[in-house]
């Protein structure tokens, strides 16, 4: 039998999944904290909803964004049920971008919330929804704006 979602280890998930991602680690750190039934993140570039679809999605930005950082803001949490938690993460991030054949990266930064649904699975808080949205960029950055992310060169 599972124990209940607690707010301590849901806080640790969204640390585990920020530091994860701003590193760079390897994709089975990540997927280990997403959930493999009803997986469905909406995130700027596409909707993913299977592990292999988000090895790709992965793939495709430690290509393209390096020396991310990101800020979280706000972290809210609330238990729906003993095995279900509804987040809500507003982040800061920022990051260099390159997108071949560009001579040179570009600064990207970005005021972002999200809203995730949380699973127990195993004894560990995992997600299974998330939809980044509110996506504002800051003075002077270089992403787009409207949010849309997809593949676009890094000179626009």
């Amino acid at each position: 039998m599972e124990q209940s979602i607690t707010q301590a280890a849901v806080h640790g998930l969204v640390q585990d999944w920020f530091t994860a991602l701003d590193q760079h680690d390897d994709v089975e750190v990540l997927l280990d904290l997403l959930t493999d039934n009803g997986l469905v993140l909406h995130l700027p570039q596409g909707t993913v909803r299977t592990h292999e679809e988000f090895r790709d999605w992965h793939a495709d930005m430690i290509a393209t964004y390096f020396d991310e950082v990101r800020d979280l803001r706000d972290v809210r949490i609330h238990a729906t049920s003993p095995l279900h938690a509804q987040v809500l993460v507003r982040v800061n991030w920022q990051s260099r971008m390159w997108v071949p054949p560009s001579a040179s990266s570009v600064w990207v930064g970005v005021d972002s919330t999200e809203e995730w649904s949380v699973v127990l699975r195993d004894g560990k808080p995992k997600i299974r929804t998330c939809t980044v949205g509110g996506l504002t960029p800051m003075p002077g950055s270089a992403a787009p704006r409207g949010g849309e992310f997809a593949r676009q060169s890094a000179a626009a």
